[in-house]
């Protein structure tokens, strides 16, 4: 699964590089440019705020101080220069054009166009006029009059590489990739330093899945121009994608650095940070991003519905979650105490609370302590009604049905009967077990993404502890039929194949849950090696299963440990390879066995 990510609208950036297009610079522009080059650009809005009071008609400084404030992302300043320099000269074709690009990155799409259409009508042969309204008519669902906007800019500028970089990017959004590339790199030919070419058409490499070539341009992209935050958010994006969250976190930081005042970098690194199970960094970038929101008056109702679920997930103290997602992000990085400790908070709060006592007794799950998990279970069991009436509530669920309500309930619940079952089965308390897991398979849903293929495998191995083979094998198999890709499943099913041959005795077996879905330990003796020639197909099969596994799984420490021992059993002399491999990978090996393979 892709990481979703909040992508920035262009329009802004775009008004860095077109601000003087063709135009003579004033005066007051080549000093804003020099305290750029001495590294002072927050001197430039005072300085011009200065000249303003000697002059405070002047249409040039009006719209210098409306650029600089779009350039901070301070929208509603920009506007009110734009519009000043509007009531001095009504026919400032660049005003209007940036006061719609304004309400665009407001979501004012009809707004947008009257404005950029005001603009046009003033000066209808700036290209510039003719790429902006093309993306506002694309971002607002006219796809065929925002490429002829974009053909009409080109026939103005045929040599202007800006131009074809924004057809390209036109050309992307619509997975017409060809045409795209074959824009950028006619970008790139007209100018070699173009580097929002180099950007875009790493997007389109990312899309195509050749990661080392967009990563490749938007490295180039950030080599030409460091200063664009842009360009660190789309190659956190990629970072984010290949789970490579701590180089994400960092360009995201950087972008932020960059341009502080825009809100999809903080939503993006909330999403990280949350990866990263962060969750106050989250909430703090949730929080900021939803502020810059409502300061720029951006009407984005999706988006703040997005952060205000995030928020009520795990960022509100006066609701259960608040712990059990702190608890759960704890269990994740393996810290099991500190998560016990964030749900026993949770509890002191909210005592009935089946979720935190389901998600406790899965800490102590963790911890091998079968009784304090099993006490927790029951205990969010015996307040199961809790339960039904927090999803409910839950703003995720508005607008789910009864059918998807009482759905996600019972997997809720089929989830607690899974562990209550794994505690009984390591108290070798079979019958019981049993019984738990059969109630916890009747509750799972049918659905891919659940995965109710654990819950048979973990049934399967309740029958290889009990010696019942074949309706292990048959759980087994049905595991396999709902995840073909489903590693522990073969080799389980190895080790059921094995049990059922004939004149091979199994001499020991447990389950334990430190080694998820599997046994930890599993021992066979042959009784008569002559004999095993009329079960080498059964043998050879489940050789092929653990060869599956491990195809499946190259790091798979017990699939490699029963691959030996079969091979054993075969007299296959690479035995020990298998076995002392899985050593390495810390698997518990017994004393006979190494001794065989001379360790």
């Amino acid at each position: 699964m892709r990481f979703k990510l909040i992508i920035p609208l262009i329009f802004i950036a775009l008004i860095v590089a077109n601000s003087a297009v063709a135009q003579n610079k004033t005066v007051f522009e080549k000093n804003a440019d020099s305290l750029i080059k001495i590294g002072q650009p927050e001197k430039i809005i005072p300085y011009l705020e200065k000249e303003l009071k000697k002059t405070p008609k002047n249409e040039s400084l009006l719209r210098l101080l409306g650029f600089y404030h779009l350039q901070n992302n301070n929208l509603v300043e920009g506007e009110k220069f734009y519009r000043t320099a509007l009531s001095i000269n009504p026919k400032c074709a660049r005003c209007y054009l940036n006061i719609g690009r304004i309400q665009a990155t407001k979501n004012e799409g009809n707004e947008a166009l009257v404005s950029i259409n005001k603009a046009i009508s003033i000066d209808a042969k700036d290209a510039l006029l003719f790429s902006t309204r093309a993306k506002i008519k694309a971002q607002f669902g006219d796809q065929f009059g925002a490429l002829a906007d974009h053909n009409r800019a080109i026939q103005l500028a045929p040599n202007n590489a800006e131009y074809y970089t924004e057809r390209g990017a036109y050309n992307a959004n619509n997975s017409y990739h060809s045409l795209a590339l074959t824009d950028f790199n006619k970008a790139i030919s007209l100018s070699p330093e173009a580097y929002d070419a180099y950007y875009y058409r790493g997007g389109v490499y990312n899309s195509q899945n050749k990661t080392e070539d967009a990563l490749n341009d938007i490295n180039k992209a950030i080599l030409l121009n460091n200063k664009q935050a842009y360009f660190y958010d789309g190659r956190a994006a990629i970072y984010a994608n290949l789970g490579q969250f701590d180089k994400a976190l960092s360009d995201y930081s950087q972008s932020i650095k960059l341009n502080p005042k825009t809100y999809p970098a903080y939503i993006n690194r909330a999403k990280v940070y949350y990866e990263l199970e962060n969750l106050d960094a989250s909430c703090r970038d949730y929080s900021i991003a939803k502020q810059i929101l409502i300061n720029q008056k951006i009407n984005d109702a999706e988006l703040l519905k997005t952060i205000d679920e995030s928020v009520a997930d795990f960022c509100d103290e006066a609701k259960p979650s608040y712990y059990y997602q702190r608890g759960i992000a704890h269990y994740n990085l393996k810290q099991y105490d500190k998560a016990l400790l964030q749900y026993a908070k949770g509890l002191q709060k909210f005592p009935k609370n089946a979720t935190m006592f389901s998600f406790k007794g899965n800490a102590y799950l963790a911890l091998t302590d079968y009784k304090s998990a099993a006490e927790n279970y029951k205990a969010s069991l015996e307040n199961k009604e809790n339960l039904l009436s927090e999803i409910k509530s839950n703003p995720r669920f508005t607008a789910a049905t009864t059918a998807e309500i009482n759905g996600y309930y019972n997997s809720s619940l089929a989830s607690i009967y899974l562990g209550l079952s794994d505690c009984y089965a390591n108290g070798e308390h079979f019958e019981i077990a049993l019984e738990t897991i059969n109630t916890a398979i009747a509750l799972a849903p049918d659905i891919n993404s659940f995965g109710k293929e654990t819950y048979f495998n973990r049934r399967g191995n309740i029958y290889l502890a009990t010696e019942k083979y074949n309706l292990a094998l048959s759980d087994f198999n049905k595991s396999i039929q709902l995840k073909n890709e489903y590693a522990p499943a073969y080799v389980n099913r190895a080790v059921a194949r094995v049990s059922l041959t004939e004149n091979i005795k199994k001499t020991t077996y447990h389950i334990n849950t430190e080694i998820a879905n599997q046994p930890a330990a599993i021992n066979w003796v042959v009784n008569n090696k002559s004999a095993i020639k009329k079960s080498e197909s059964s043998l050879l099969s489940a050789l092929a299963d653990c060869n599956k596994a491990i195809e499946l799984d190259k790091n798979f420490a017990f699939a490699y440990y029963v691959r030996g021992s079969i091979k054993q059993i075969l007299s296959q002399q690479d035995f020990c390879i298998d076995i002392l491999t899985a050593k390495k990978m810390g698997f518990e090996i017994d004393e006979t066995m190494l001794k065989n393979c001379n360790q």
